[in-house]
């Protein structure tokens, strides 16, 4: 009897492993991504779980929402959360700037709102059977049947106001915080989708992100200040809920990073191997932030970077459960305005160069069988980077966002033979090795 149950046990391990495999195969597909550029956008990382990056992004929310005299917004997005509901960094965040902003009531009034998109059956019923109703692809993009199999639509949304200084006229500051996908049990979220039945392809986690930022932004103008952030789940190669490495998975996006370092011992090394991890796979990273743990630990980072890139330190977090944090909070302020300050001007440059590069390339580049008299500055095609088998490509002054482009001016040889080549861990492992080692052990 226990080598049958071991033997189904072992199938359904099997059957599991393949479904992934062809879910992060028909991922690879050409997408029809449109990332939006009109504000800043960042990710946040860290080099494990459980080293602050929700508390860095209540903090950047805090800086950006309270204080200003001028009404704001700011857009949080968590795409996986394990541990749901009794863990939960999307409410975390909602609750902690709702408390801030009693203690240091905002200039303009604050909306707050947060929402659960899609959970997993067990993480819906822990949560409350009555806020629940069974759908599995509700919020799937098109184009991909059972996408999110096993997940449900919560249609859970909580709305908090606070009235400001300045109580006249319609402008408000206003946060926007979601969890897109929930699981309840407390582990990776490779594991948690498997157990709880609940596997999500990696292309709709991204279009999924995708759509969030689209509908955050939507219809701000250019002159409100806003900032989104997507905070990622436990470290820079943890695995998504398909198995693929979040480094990975969000790569089509290419959003630019903060990385919470480890002010632990051992924390050098980790923070390091999670920036590298980081820049070889493209990914601009704006700023190392550091909660202060005593050890010194942004010091060598500092060396290692040749202070290319800003490394902040943020003062120790209180070890006390029964802390509130409002005076941690208070005490970081001023990192925090350093760091809203610094993401702010990353993103400046960066669109200031992008917005500039097709005058630019006109000026410097020369294009075979063309009449260059005759090409205007919205036909050069601006290409930010190459993602599996498409480009990136900047539209212009009108949109601003990035496009994918089918990569079909690359050869066999720069496209490889499949899709699966450009992406998986193993397609780039063998390349790497490859290059690396030209000569083979005899």
């Amino acid at each position: 009897m226990l080598s049958v149950l071991s033997f189904l046990r072992r199938r359904r391990h099997h059957c599991y492993q393949l479904r992934l495999l062809h879910d992060r195969q028909s991922s690879t597909a050409a997408s029809t991504l449109r990332t939006p550029l009109s504000h800043p956008t960042y990710f946040v990382w860290s080099p494990n779980t459980s080293l602050g990056k929700t508390l860095v992004s209540t903090g950047l929310a805090f800086s950006s929402l309270i204080g200003r005299s001028a009404p704001s917004k700011f857009v949080y997005l968590k795409p996986v959360q394990t541990g749901f509901p009794s863990d939960s960094d999307s409410l975390y965040l909602f609750n902690k700037l709702s408390s801030l902003s009693l203690l240091h009531k905002p200039h303009s009034p604050l909306l707050s709102s947060h929402q659960i998109l899609q959970s997993s059956f067990p993480a819906a019923n822990s949560l409350s059977s009555s806020l629940i109703r069974r759908s599995p692809d509700v919020s799937a993009p098109s184009g991909h049947p059972n996408s999110a199999s096993g997940m449900v639509d919560l249609s859970f949304y909580k709305e908090n106001r606070v009235l400001g200084d300045e109580s006249e006229g319609n402008f408000v500051s206003e946060l926007v915080s979601r969890t897109i996908f929930a699981y309840e049990e407390a582990v990776s979220p490779h594991l948690a989708a498997k157990r709880e039945s609940a596997a999500v392809q990696d292309s709709v986690v991204v279009e999924m992100v995708e759509r969030c930022l689209r509908a955050g932004l939507e219809g701000e103008s250019e002159d409100r200040e806003v900032l989104c952030l997507v905070e990622t789940a436990g470290g820079v190669a943890s695995p998504g809920p398909s198995g693929s490495l979040q480094c990975d998975l969000y790569r089509p996006l290419r959003l630019p990073a903060i990385l919470v370092g480890d002010g632990r011992l051992g924390g050098i090394s980790a923070t390091i191997s999670a920036y590298e991890s980081l820049k070889l796979r493209g990914y601009d990273v704006a700023a190392v932030v550091f909660e202060d743990r005593g050890l010194v630990n942004e010091v060598p980072i500092m060396c290692y970077l040749r202070n290319r890139v800003p490394v902040l330190v943020l003062p120790q977090i209180p070890q006390d459960p029964a802390d509130d944090l409002m005076q941690w909070f208070d005490d970081s302020r001023s990192v925090f305005n350093s760091l809203r300050d610094i993401m702010q001007s990353a993103y400046a440059e960066r669109m200031h160069a992008l917005l500039h590069m097709p005058k630019k390339a006109k000026e410097k580049f020369w294009w075979p069988f063309t009449q260059h008299g005759l090409v205007p500055e919205e036909g050069v095609t601006l290409i930010d980077s190459r993602c599996g088998e498409n480009f990136s490509v900047f539209k212009g002054a009108n949109d601003k966002s990035m496009t994918q482009l089918f990569d079909a001016c690359a050869s066999w040889w720069t496209q490889g033979p499949d899709a699966t080549l450009q992406l998986v861990p193993e397609g780039k492992k063998f390349l790497a090795s490859a290059a690396l080692h030209p000569f083979p052990k005899l």
